[in-house]
């Protein structure tokens, strides 16, 4: 009975996991690559590289589209089932992320440049903390908005999400906040950057630490100059840029135990209890893969176990953001109100003003390293 039971479990998780597979199978392999050949502006690729439409966003979409309009607000039965592994496949590839990022590559950036991305990212972290309390937002939405404007945006709110609970209404509402800021940053940089005479290395260190999106960065590095090569302004931002992307183990670790911590303070729980009852396991296993990337104990870069073990996490990831886009309802999201919006403008203007004045402040017109 019990293995029947079993099996029956397994069969009724078959067909809504397979819609999912077969639509990231379609955005990756078939439409991702045609809009990277789509020229716009005489660029090809600009959809992709620009915009940030990559699979992962796509996703996302396409998800959002089954649940409000092919299933009408509600995923049937016949595929519920399958779409609840969705938080599965996110915990995995969040596991598997920490293969990406070793505790070595922040010492080939500087001291200087590690300091000011540090003290950015917790700083706009605990401001959105502080502004998400006035205005009596949800603490899962703080917690995700604080590690998308904090970091960079769509991965770090996905790799906080399950720590501190989020409603996929509100992954969304952070990454759609996160991106629309920074295509405005894109448009807007440049220009002041030459008006202000920034050499390629305070530019690339100005928008590697202000903007919020990776993509973006390397888009607003190449709309200031287009050369790619050592020395110029996207080589820069995107050495700045990798600093606060390797932040991401640590604000997951930081805001997830501030998150527990508040919700525990009618138990009066201490720190211990957090960690032993509340704190999410796939967290250790995220530093556990980051140590092992430390040591290269998943072989060197390049070597062939990493290149699968990224190819797996693609999948993974992937089908994941199918299921968390078909979990999106437009009408929870037209309940969060404008908040999330008024925080994410508020934190992404002040973080990008501030690091230009740090910049032109601190950094001079030649690296140091």
């Amino acid at each position: 009975m019990e293995e029947r039971g079993f099996l029956g479990k397994l069969a009724a998780i078959v067909p809504g996991l397979a819609m999912m597979v077969v639509t990231l199978y379609l955005l990756k392999q078939v439409v991702e690559p045609w809009l990277a050949g789509v020229a716009v502006f005489g660029q090809k690729g600009y959809i992709t590289k620009s915009i940030g439409l990559n699979y992962v966003l796509m996703s996302i979409l396409v998800g959002m589209a089954y649940r409000n309009l092919l299933f009408r607000g509600s995923i049937p039965g016949w595929a519920a089932e399958g779409f609840r592994t969705t938080r599965l496949f996110i915990k995995t590839g969040v596991i598997m992320l920490g293969s990406l990022y070793t505790i070595q590559s922040l010492a080939k950036v500087g001291g200087l440049a590690i300091a000011l991305i540090v003290a950015f990212v917790f700083g706009t972290i605990f401001f959105v903390m502080w502004m998400g309390k006035k205005l009596g937002m949800d603490r899962s939405m703080v917690g995700v908005m604080g590690a998308a404007c904090g970091v960079c945006g769509v991965s770090a709110a996905i790799a906080t999400s399950p720590g501190v609970k989020a409603k996929p209404a509100e992954v969304a509402l952070a990454i759609a906040t996160i991106l629309g800021f920074g295509i405005m940053s894109m448009f807007i940089t440049p220009p002041i950057g030459r008006a202000l005479g920034l050499s390629d290395y305070q530019f690339g260190a100005w928008v590697g630490t202000g903007i919020l999106n990776s993509g973006q960065v390397l888009a607003t590095c190449l709309s200031f100059n287009p050369a790619i090569a050592p020395g110029t302004a996207v080589a820069y931002g995107e050495i700045w840029n990798v600093v606060r992307v390797i932040s991401i183990p640590f604000v997951v670790f930081f805001i997830t135990l501030w998150y527990w911590r508040g919700e525990a303070q009618e138990e009066h729980m201490s720190l211990w209890g957090i960690l032993k009852s509340k704190f999410p396991i796939f967290v250790l296993g995220f530093f556990g893969m980051t140590a092992l990337s430390s040591f290269d104990m998943l072989g060197k870069e390049g070597s062939e176990t990493l290149h699968m073990l990224r190819d797996w996490m693609a999948w993974i990831f992937g089908i994941g953001m199918v299921g968390l886009g078909a979990y999106i309802d437009f009408g929870e999201i037209k309940k969060a109100g404008g908040a999330p919006l008024k925080i994410g403008v508020a934190a992404g203007t002040l973080k990008l003003v501030l690091s230009l004045v740090i910049i032109l402040l601190f950094i001079g017109k030649e690296a140091s390293f």
